[in-house]
């Protein structure tokens, strides 16, 4: 009997040490994530603008880009039709002097 007694005690002593630490820890690590949570917010207000100026500059990159594109595609289309017009030209005359 001497050994489940002393198996109790020591799971009775085990819960109330983990109570005290718990007591104790529980406050520290409160302050700590109210700590965090306000040094996050500084952090998000100082780099938003930051943030804004990089994502202006990511978008004005890609509209450019974009930009390009369609000037590219539009000179491809002119080059295309000045052949095609030269072309038929070339045959119109071809014929008429047969």
């Amino acid at each position: 009997m001497t050994k489940t007694r002393k198996i109790h005690r020591s799971k009775k002593t085990f819960l109330k040490n983990i109570r005290k630490t718990t007591a104790r820890a529980l406050p520290v690590v409160e302050s700590g994530l109210n700590t965090v949570g306000t040094t996050v917010e500084k952090v998000a207000v100082n780099s938003a603008p930051i943030v804004n100026k990089g994502l202006a500059k990511v978008y004005g990159t890609m509209a450019t880009g974009f930009d390009m594109g369609i000037k590219g595609v539009k000179k491809g289309v002119t080059i295309i039709t000045k052949r095609r017009k030269s072309h038929k030209r070339s045959r119109k005359s071809r014929k008429s002097r047969k």
